[in-house]
């Protein structure tokens, strides 16, 4: 679509609102944000609603092997609005039952009879014309060859066989290795329907796709629906969908965010283009209704998992690194669009000093306890909690992990200590003057600076500390100091388990009948931020 459409969609207290685009639309939105009942809004209610197809997300998947068809005006009517005799104004009770909103759509076998009473009709025009005529006239190109086309394109292992009035899939290339349409998977049926129900939309239509994903696998969603709108240009799509993936895949698309639904009205509003937030970010972001808390880590590992189920009541994004967590705060905080988001950031300790941890707290910012977020899976409430689900001694086997982790530590007291005092050179480094002008200055800044620093008194006050912990075997200032990412590895061992194992089992454990006793038991970990979590 090039040309620039207008779209009818509802306000507050019966109002309605029109909004121009020249691309396809994008509605997304928390779950109980109304998407759904949007749709059906602008199929049964709207202005525009004798120009609207809705493809339903309630919607059933049987597939006839074979069909009859009638005529095409017939098969049309039956499709689009459920009854031959229906229209657009009565379409709610003959095409949804009186439930457009939640009726489970069987219209299968009407899409059949439509692409081929379309196919029927054109076979016989055209045989009619041929005979007619004393010179070459190409045959028809009906519906049922442009679904044909586009799923074979998305799915080009597979071919379709169209032969008298059914239809069969088979492996391309291999004549032998054929099956009806009953057996295709939901996948290839889904994408023959969605295919189907977009060529029978009316002429310059809109089309209401709800939940466009289900049933596709993500590699195929983003380049179906740009054959489809290809194959449909001249219509207008309107996606609505909560699925961060589809709608972040969806570039060429503008966006509109549903706020909120009262039963009777709509608070939406176009989601204005952010640089310094990645589009997946802000739709997922807009897509719930939690307040946000950015972490270190990626999605899939034990660290992130342990991390939501401890948070529940907070939308937990992983972003990498600290620097990117502390990156997607400030700019969450600086959208205007979602000043009313509460939004937050929870970093590894690291090696910090107090006047870093201070500055990130006022950013909203937050600092474990631990030096690792993998700390976490070794403290002594969790390795006293996993011993007894083990039902082994949890005293004993704290003892294990603790003299297991401070011989570890022992044996690279040096590289440990040494990364400690150069974290802390690098931080006071990093508050050089950067307004001070002139070569001079600079030089005389930097030297009175670099002065400053007294690496000796750093080293002598850091291996203090540290012989300190290991000699009173203060366990709890062991892991707010030691930087080691194989500690659970090491507890695991020391508790009878698989290197590793540790970890996978205390998030198996958060995730069933343990999980308040593990988050109550890590909250004073959380640092400053545990006054947030309920």
């Amino acid at each position: 679509m090039t040309e620039k459409r207008t779209l009818i969609l509802p306000r507050t207290n019966g109002a309605t609102e029109s909004i121009e685009t020249t691309q396809s639309l994008l509605f997304v939105g928390a779950n109980g944000s109304g998407k759904t009942r949007l749709g059906t809004w602008i199929e049964i209610q709207s202005p525009q609603r004798q120009l609207v197809h809705r493809i339903s997300a309630q919607k059933s998947l049987s597939m006839p092997d074979s069909t009859t068809p009638v005529s095409i005006d017939l098969a049309e009517k039956n499709l689009l609005f459920g009854h031959s005799t229906h229209s657009y104004d009565n379409r709610a009770g003959s095409r949804w039952g009186g439930k457009p909103a939640t009726a489970l759509l069987s219209d299968y076998e009407k899409l059949m009879v439509y692409l081929f009473s379309d196919e029927t009709e054109k076979n016989a025009k055209f045989k009619v014309a041929y005979k007619a005529s004393t010179g070459r006239i190409d045959p028809p190109i009906t519906k049922i060859d442009r679904v044909k086309e586009v799923w074979e394109k998305i799915l080009p292992h597979r071919e379709l066989v169209i032969g008298g009035l059914r239809i069969q899939t088979r492996v391309k290339g291999q004549a032998d290795k054929i099956y009806n349409s009953s057996e295709m998977s939901d996948g290839e049926r889904v994408i023959f329907y969605l295919i189907g129900q977009c060529l029978a939309a009316p002429k310059d239509g809109i089309i209401v796709i709800d939940e466009p994903e289900l049933h596709l696998h993500k590699s195929v969603q983003a380049p179906l629906w740009a054959e489809v709108e290809k194959l449909r240009n001249d219509c207008l799509f309107l996606y609505l969908t909560h699925d961060v993936d589809f709608a972040a895949a969806q570039e060429g698309a503008a966006r509109i965010w549903l706020k909120s639904f009262d039963g009777a009205s709509w608070e939406w509003e176009a989601i204005q283009p952010d640089e310094n937030l990645p589009d997946d970010l802000l739709l997922e972001v807009l897509g719930s209704r939690k307040p946000v808390v950015f972490v270190e880590g990626n999605n899939g590992s034990y660290d992130v998992s342990l991390y939501r189920e401890i948070l529940p009541g907070f939308l937990v994004i992983p972003r990498g690194s600290c620097s990117q967590v502390i990156l997607s705060v400030k700019a969450l905080k600086a959208n205007t669009q979602l000043h009313h988001l509460s939004v937050f950031g929870i970093v590894d300790r690291d090696r910090r000093v107090p006047a870093e941890i201070t500055a990130l707290e006022a950013d909203s910012i937050f600092v474990l306890t631990v030096a690792e977020v993998e700390n976490l899976f070794c403290t002594r409430e969790v390795i006293e909690l996993v011993s007894r689900r083990l039902a082994r001694d949890p005293a004993s086997d704290f003892q294990k992990v603790s003299d297991e982790i401070f011989r570890r530590l022992q044996q690279e007291l040096d590289t440990q200590v040494s990364l400690r005092v150069a974290s802390e050179v690098q931080f006071q480094l990093s508050q050089f003057d950067l307004n001070i002008r002139g070569a001079g200055p600079l030089v005389a800044a930097l030297q009175a600076l670099s002065n400053s620093i007294d690496v000796n008194a750093l080293y002598a006050q850091w291996i203090t500390r540290f012989n300190v912990i290991v000699s009173t075997r203060d366990f709890e200032q062991l892991l707010e100091v030691y930087n080691r990412k194989s500690l659970a590895s090491q507890a695991s061992s020391a508790l009878g388990l698989r290197s590793g194992e540790l970890p996978e089992l205390v998030v198996r454990l958060a995730r069933g009948e343990c999980r308040d006793e593990i988050r109550l038991a890590l909250k004073r970990y959380l640092g400053a931020f545990g006054v947030h979590v309920a």
